[in-house]
């Protein structure tokens, strides 16, 4: 089988770009072929990542140009393409390429939703505008824009489920939210397939005595969607009460210098800021005990996955449907309720400082959970999936 994996910047870094490169390889090691194509290649050193034989091949906007479907075409012909992946599932431009370049072939459409199906982080945006509005007139204004902005996103994921063989959610469970937002008329080709872990998983020897008393949280720092503030703002409330633990902070982001400022200003005490990491940030894994997630916007939380597999128990806010595949409430770590409530998230994160024979058995848990998803047991579902559509 031929496959092309189709997205909006590749090589770089992000997550929608890690997954695709372990799914790529790990296709190539099961005997496909495999091409990626982008529009745009921010970090080609990050190329030495992809498995020989893995071409990459480069597009230009605008998206929809003819010149673009001529290429697009070429290298579905030339290579004798089976499948397209469009990892940037949720513009209509994308879909509206793939299917026109298609033509003429018996190539097949997958497109994949990489985040969550009934919002965005360009309607977040526009929806703080509308909070944040100065006046009545700004308000209306804010909030034309941002039942504009709505529609168009959900006409494109109508366009998209229309005109691709499936349409790829991360979760079950965010099938019938996104038939709501979208007021689909049919699911019939909407499946779910969840994300890979995609770190190096080896666990010999792993022995819970080595764990430090730590509270991590890896990720994008910013306000937007992340919300990363609460777990600084949540650190602040117990910090003076466990003075053998602390917050460690590993990642980069527009609002990094504004968090350190907090943290200053208030004089948070034990708070490392760790920032951008090269490498997987397996280190910090094997350290840490508690994981802290508290986004308002996820597509499926693949650092729960990978923190949980080296036995850090999670403590994520429960905003959106694909943690409930993740995490059993309880068991393998705690989903906070919605709306967030600091004080609820504080109570889960003291329980597990307090209680530090149940926080190893939750580890336990957590690390089994993260078995479901192993790259074997995901790229089984992809290759059913390419096998009803191929047929």
């Amino acid at each position: 089988m031929n496959i092309i994996f189709l997205y909006r910047a590749y090589p770089n870094y992000g997550g929608v770009e890690v997954v695709t490169t372990v799914l790529a390889n790990k296709f190539v090691s099961d005997g496909h072929g495999v091409t990626i194509v982008s529009f745009e290649q921010p970090h080609m050193e990050l190329a030495g990542q992809l498995y020989a034989g893995i071409d990459i091949e480069r597009l230009n906007y605008p998206i929809v140009s003819r010149a673009n479907v001529k290429k697009l075409h070429g290298i579905i012909v030339r290579k004798r393409v089976d499948i397209v992946v469009n990892q940037w599932g949720l513009p209509f431009h994308t879909t509206m390429l793939c299917n026109k370049a298609m033509r003429g072939t018996a190539c097949r459409l997958i497109s994949v939703l990489h985040g969550s199906p009934n919002t965005s982080k360009v309607i977040i945006k526009a929806q703080d505008a509308v909070k944040c509005a100065a006046n009545p007139v700004s308000r209306v204004v804010c909030g034309a824009l941002l039942r504009a902005k709505e529609s168009v996103v959900k006409a494109s994921i109508r366009y998209a489920c229309k005109h691709s063989e499936r349409y790829v959610l991360l979760s079950e469970g965010f099938i019938r939210p996104l038939a709501d937002y979208a007021r689909l008329k049919s699911t019939v080709n909407v499946v779910a397939i969840g994300n890979p872990v995609t770190i190096p998983v080896d666990l010999d020897g792993f022995d819970f005595a080595k764990k430090k008393r730590q509270l991590l949280y890896v990720g994008r720092m910013d306000y937007e969607n992340k919300r990363v503030n609460r777990i600084v703002e949540a650190w602040q409330e117990l910090y003076g009460q466990y003075p053998d633990w602390e917050l460690v902070l590993v990642g980069d982001g527009p609002h990094k210098s504004k968090l350190m400022d907090y943290v200053h200003d208030n004089d948070i005490a034990r708070v490392r800021f760790e920032g951008f990491q090269v490498d997987p940030p397996i280190k910090y894994y094997r350290d840490a005990s508690i994981f802290m997630l508290t986004s308002d916007l996820e597509g499926f939380g693949l650092v729960i996955i990978e923190s949980m597999s080296y036995g850090v128990v999670p403590v994520v806010y429960g905003s959106y449907e694909a943690v409930f595949d993740i995490i059993r409430d309880g068991f393998s770590g705690f989903i906070t309720p919605y709306p967030y409530n600091k004080e609820y998230t504080v109570k889960k994160i003291k329980y597990l400082m307090d209680n530090p024979s149940h926080r190893i058995e939750m580890a336990k848990e957590a690390m089994i959970d993260a078995g479901k998803f192993t790259v074997d047991s995901i790229a089984r579902q992809w290759y059913e999936m390419f096998e009803e559509v191929i047929g």
